[in-house]
């Protein structure tokens, strides 16, 4: 049980940190805060224009549900956002001309098949949006989209990154990253954080850099950063430092800043910095709301709270979203189960809502395995359906890559990036696939009409290259979302 709580020990978005971030961008939205722009509501129109024609969509399989078994039928005719009816091809046609309309087809290739949309049901989306201005230092590159582990991800490549990087940056800017994962860098020359701080400390850069763990709430920051924030410091009167070099040997010490030390970071990056993260932010939510729907999200459950994100989130809802957003604070409720106790999450209340819970089962593996000492929590997963609780998958976005098919994927495969896992203890497909679609709208309340097709309901669904409930492990890998229907 001690191995699962460490587990839970993790640098989480509700960090004071990023309440303090988002309190500094607020000084600075105006310029985000813009009104819907012509293109905008030229999409908006065009939209509006759509539909004209009954969409036939034949010849394959068309998953209605993933749920005690998989159903499925032969066609589905879509018209204005709403299934019109769901069938053998014949019986479709025949509905669709009775009502006096007009159909266009589509035939599904061979190995294509159509499934409801995904759901992501837990997303910090304006903080995502926030670090997805800030470099990723993780395994997955720059943006932290790459859907491929790197398998030379070290501390050399840490550094390496940061040399290029600062070539790029204009000389004011601070070079801000997240998302290492300090414990994937460990080897001979890699002990513990104190040696990813000292390796960062020896690159000759005047630019000041800092860049987030992934895992705990600390931050690695050259001389030249740690130069400004102890000139913060001396001039603020903040805390009881007697010389530089005791403030340098006691972040040395900690193997970077911790915790609350944080927010000095805050006070010490430019103003210009906060206002070009500000300016940006409408946009990089919809960037993050369209990778969402090319990765075949329908429905995300935001969890913001902070009021500078919720006006965000208002202003950017006027723009047409990109994917159907959930306010998944809304139905979370001050009440534990057993299944929560198991698992050591600290706040049930936000973690389980009736005997429903979403997991994040780490896309690398390795949480799943090296923090647990071999313990395969997977295992507990199984134990959790059997005890009738509501499971659900979460991709673990920003700091891994929003992606619900490859999260299935990952759940129910051996082949996990980091640490293979025993094929007995995964999930079995229909399990995975359900986590991210029909359990997932259960979580989050707006089930049937989320996870599930059926004749009047909305047109959430997806085409796949591939049938996830029949292709190897090795094709599963590999499924493309071809399409992605929003209704």
């Amino acid at each position: 049980m001690d191995d699962i709580q460490h587990k839970q020990l993790s640098f989480s978005l509700d960090h004071v940190f990023f309440d303090g971030l988002l309190d500094k961008l607020g000084d600075h939205l105006q310029k985000a805060l813009i009104a819907i722009s012509s293109d905008n509501y030229k999409d908006r129109c065009a939209q509006s224009c759509q539909h004209q024609l009954v969409l036939i969509i034949y010849g394959g399989k068309v998953y209605s549900d993933f749920d005690e078994q998989a159903h499925y039928e032969d066609a589905m005719a879509v018209y204005n956002g709403k299934v019109l009816a769901l069938g053998p091809l014949d019986e479709v046609r025949h509905c669709v001309y009775q009502m006096g309309f007009m159909a266009t087809y589509y035939r599904l290739k061979s190995s294509e098949v159509v499934t409801p949309g995904f759901i992501e049901p837990h997303c910090h989306l304006v903080t995502s949006a926030v670090l997805q201005q800030l470099f990723h230092f993780g395994p997955f590159g720059f943006d932290g989209r790459t859907d491929k582990f790197m398998t030379d991800y070290n501390m050399s490549y840490v550094l390496r990154s940061v040399v290029y990087l600062d070539k790029a940056l204009q000389d004011t800017q601070w070079l801000l990253g997240y998302g290492l994962f300090s414990s994937l860098l460990m080897s001979d020359d890699v002990l513990d954080t104190h040696d990813v701080h000292n390796s960062l400390q020896t690159l000759s850069i005047s630019r000041p850099v800092v860049i987030f763990d992934a895992q705990q709430p600390l931050a690695f920051a050259n001389r030249a950063a740690l130069e400004q924030l102890y000139k913060y410091l001396v001039l603020n009167q903040v805390g009881l430092l007697k010389s530089k070099q005791d403030f340098f040997t006691t972040i040395a010490e900690q193997g970077g800043l911790k915790c609350e030390q944080l927010l000095w970071i805050l006070e010490v990056l430019p103003v210009r910095q906060f206002q070009q993260l500000s300016t940006a932010l409408i946009q990089n939510i919809d960037d993050v709301l369209t990778h969402a729907k090319n990765q075949g999200i329908t429905h995300l459950g935001y969890v913001d709270s902070h009021p500078v994100a919720l006006s965000l989130l208002s202003a950017y809802s006027q723009q047409q979203p990109k994917v159907n957003l959930i306010n998944a604070t809304t139905t979370w409720i001050n009440a534990s189960c057993k299944c929560g106790f198991e698992l050591g999450l600290t706040d049930t209340s936000k973690s389980i809502i009736d005997n429903s819970i979403a997991l994040n089962i780490g896309y690398l593996g390795f949480d799943w395995v090296q923090s647990y000492h071999g313990v395969q929590t997977l295992q507990l997963c199984q134990s959790l359906f059997n005890q009738g609780v509501n499971v659900c998958l979460q991709s673990g976005f920003p700091l891994l890559p929003l992606s619900p098919l490859k999260t299935a994927q990952q759940a129910t495969s051996k082949e996990m990036e980091y640490a293979p896992l025993d094929k007995k203890r995964c999930l079995t497909r229909l399990q995975s696939l359900k986590s991210i679609s029909s359990a997932a709208a259960s979580h989050l309340k707006i089930s049937p009409q989320a996870g599930h097709l059926f004749v009047g309901g909305q047109a959430n669904y997806l085409v796949l290259s591939n049938d996830p409930l029949q292709c190897s492990d090795v094709e599963m890998r590999h499924i493309q979302v071809k399409h992605s229907s929003v209704s």
